[in-house]
């Protein structure tokens, strides 16, 4: 089954949901296969009473699945192209790539190696969050001027226990936001800033490049033209997921020199700048809507970039001074 949710004018896919359920391990096998990998599993145990099931939901660059597979098997396993990081909700994996190996326990997360592995599992259930590590490396390469071509993950176990459980928190918040995915995901600002912010939590909590790199020079100077620039890009394309990589190739700078020109000259990073310039459109849209039409502050805050209404209220009350809700019933 598989459905593609309507989207606004301004969206650049729509969001895919899919969902197999089967009790034939065989079925399950190649869905998986499709999904992720190939991989060439030996079942244990009778078949009987089997059940699986993958749900996906693909939204642009970012994936969130869950999957249900109650036999114990062991399996060989191909790389997966991109990011992809697993949080054990009931049962176990264990993985092995050489001579590493991760153990994931209920309530475990880890990253699929990009090396072939072995995988073994018991009677599983997890949930997946996948997103191209381009994405990821252009983020890097924002946030560090660790080139993209140079970045990679280099281990499957979370940095520390604190970072886990951050893992963990990001990946439930995901399976909500995929189960709302037409009201959610749908919206492109929503949808591109969920992957920005799934690519810096990974960057934070699984090893890679950028926590291994050496000393990079301070970003040059930016004149406050070019912040005047930047800030005019913002205001003309504010309905769109731009990002700060975009404002700052559009202005001729790096992304680390724009942020720091931003923080010289405005006290705020281009990222909050943005989001104050989005917040300034909602209450536009608020001003102006009639709530007898059918208006609503939700639709209203998720069509510029929030999908928490309760955010969007607390962000909304400390700028303005009053809850939205009294804004659009003015």
């Amino acid at each position: 089954m598989r459905t593609d949710d309507g989207v606004d004018a301004g969206s650049s896919a729509p969001v895919i949901r899919d969902e197999v359920a089967t009790r034939d391990p065989d079925l399950a096998h190649h869905t998986i296969a499709a999904q992720y990998s190939a991989h060439r599993p030996r079942f244990a145990g009778s078949a009987l009473g089997f059940r699986f099931r993958l749900a996906t939901t693909q939204a642009g660059e970012l994936g969130v699945d869950q999957i249900v597979h109650s036999m114990d098997a062991r399996s060989w396993t191909e790389p997966y192209s991109g990011f992809l990081a697993v949080h054990v909700r009931r049962g176990w994996y264990h993985w092995r790539v050489g001579r590493d190996e991760l153990a994931l326990p209920p309530g475990a997360v880890g990253r699929f190696h990009n090396s072939p592995m072995i995988v073994q599992w018991s009677d599983v259930t997890a949930s997946v969050v996948r997103l191209s590590t381009a994405h990821v490396a252009r983020v890097a390469a924002t946030r560090t001027d660790v080139a993209a071509a140079d970045f990679r993950f280099e281990g499957m176990a979370p940095v520390s226990a604190a970072m886990a459980r951050a893992w963990a928190g990001l990946s439930a918040f995901l399976d909500a936001q995929a189960a709302a995915a037409g009201e959610t995901l749908a919206h492109p600002l929503i949808r591109a800033s969920l992957a920005e912010h799934v690519a810096t939590t990974a960057l934070a909590v699984f090893p890679n490049t950028t926590m291994t790199a050496g000393y990079v020079p301070g970003p040059r100077r930016v004149e406050p033209a070019v912040v005047r620039r930047a800030v005019a890009y913002i205001e003309a394309h504010t309905a769109e997921p731009i990002s700060v990589a975009q404002i700052a190739q559009v202005c001729g700078v790096g992304p680390r020199g724009l942020q720091a020109a931003f923080a010289r000259h405005l006290g705020v990073s281009p990222t909050t700048h943005l989001r104050r310039v989005r917040l300034d459109r909602a209450h536009r849209d608020l001003i102006d809507a009639d709530p007898t039409g059918g208006a609503s502050v939700a639709a209203i805050a998720r069509r510029w970039g929030w999908g928490n209404p309760g955010r969007f209220a607390e962000a909304y009350r400390r700028a303005y001074g009053r809850p939205p809700s009294h804004t659009l019933r003015a």
